[in-house]
């Protein structure tokens, strides 16, 4: 009797976690942002727009009907066709966190760590991304097991086969209790055809939530 108890909780488990997942939009939803990242002053940008001429009263209102619409059609941020600036802090679950840098071909970095690393296979290379991450909730968490980590390419693929051992990982970083910051690297094998344009994706482990969030590699 407990055995067949057993396997009907599980069963529930389980259609709880696919429901879930269906319902979940697979871009994401967006992300609840913090603090967005510095923006880089591009001076030429900024010189050319200072020249432009002044535009027309008839065009100026075309352009703030154009601005509507596309500002009504624009994806939320933090999704895969809208991805968050790299430094741009987060908050998701029990953390507020960013990604700090991303460092797409980290091959070199990763063989000097560790000298039974395999080289990426042909056609791949390392990406590797540091993230900083500030524990904010009542209990204590763990960064590297309360989040899913994956590359997606820009042709639409899916990448989470890791480097092997890499400097700072997050993976050393230990249980974080109210307060405290934890800052780490992940790395993993992406297609070199597929990382312009490619972004991360960062989900909270386990969470009945849509919490799927997404980082540009650009």
């Amino acid at each position: 009797m407990k055995s067949k108890r057993t396997w009907v909780l599980a069963a529930a488990g389980a259609a709880i976690m696919l429901a879930a997942c269906d319902a979940a939009p697979a871009d994401g939803s967006g992300a609840s942002v913090v603090e967005e990242s510095e923006p880089v002053a591009d001076e030429a940008a900024e010189a050319e727009t200072d020249e432009e001429a002044e535009p027309d009263e008839a065009d100026e209102g075309e352009t703030d009907r154009e601005a509507e619409v596309d500002e009504a059609d624009e994806a939320a941020l933090g999704t895969r066709d809208n991805p968050l600036a790299i430094g741009t802090r987060i908050e998701m679950g029990d953390w507020t966190l960013t990604v700090t840098d991303v460092t797409v071909d980290a091959a070199e970095q990763v063989m000097a760590e560790n000298q039974f690393n395999d080289p990426p296979e042909e056609g791949h290379q390392f990406v590797m991304f540091n993230v900083d991450a500030t524990y904010e909730g009542e209990e204590s968490g763990t960064a590297w097991i309360d989040f899913s980590w994956a590359i997606v390419g820009s042709e639409g693929n899916t990448f989470s086969d890791r480097c092997g051992v890499i400097p700072d990982s997050l993976n050393d970083t230990g249980e974080t209790f109210p307060g405290g910051s934890v800052s780490g690297n992940v790395c993993f094998s992406a297609a070199s055809d597929q990382i312009e344009g490619g972004t991360l994706r960062i989900e909270e482990l386990f969470s009945f939530d849509d919490t799927r969030a997404f980082y540009a590699l650009d």
